[in-house]
């Protein structure tokens, strides 16, 4: 079985968002509340917001790259245009 470069990535990805969701269910569990993913940072958020900021651009970004969206109007002349030829 032959997995193309987009669907190791694919696969890469879910499994380090599902790596992630774990860990923060076996840290809070067995570490506590003050010791998740989600109250580090939170944490950080307070103490540097524009850490946070530029974090959340990022991850704004990679989700805009990889789901390609696009302006409504963008998408309908692309649809039209791929529809003509």
């Amino acid at each position: 079985m032959s997995f193309k470069p987009n669907q190791i990535t694919a696969i890469v990805l879910i499994f380090g968002g599902l790596f992630f969701i774990f860990y923060d269910i076996f840290a809070l569990y067995f570490f506590g509340a003050d010791n998740t993913i989600s109250y580090v940072v939170n944490v950080w958020g307070w103490s540097s917001p524009l850490g946070i900021f530029i974090a959340g651009v990022v991850c704004g970004g990679l989700a805009v790259h990889f789901l390609k969206w696009a302006p409504m109007e963008k998408q309908i002349r692309e649809k039209d245009e791929t529809d003509i030829s």
